[in-house]
């Protein structure tokens, strides 16, 4: 359990309206580990379709108080791997 719970489970999501399938992601996550959701700004999110409805601080705001959360980071682009950078192991990220 313990080796489970060091193990980073990073999810990216636009979370512009919640839905039941934000939250069984969420859950899903939390069984393999901390949860870390890579929420897109409002111009990467705009890069594929319209501005969202909600902007980013208070989507922020609204995923970081979800049960399972642990850290919410922003995503600036659709490739979630630019989060990680050169000095972060994948190793301590769980696969899904």
């Amino acid at each position: 359990m313990k080796n489970k719970k060091s193990k980073k489970v990073y999810i990216g999501m636009s979370a512009d309206l919640i839905h039941q399938g934000h939250l069984n992601v969420i859950a899903e996550g939390c069984k393999l580990g901390k949860v870390i959701i890579g929420l897109l700004t409002d111009e990467a999110i705009a890069s594929y379709k319209r501005l969202p409805l909600i902007a980013f601080n208070e989507r922020k705001l609204i995923v970081e108080n979800l049960k399972g959360v642990e850290k919410v980071v922003p995503q600036t682009s659709l490739d979630y791997v630019s989060n990680f950078g050169r000095r972060v192991s994948r190793k301590k990220y769980a696969n899904v």
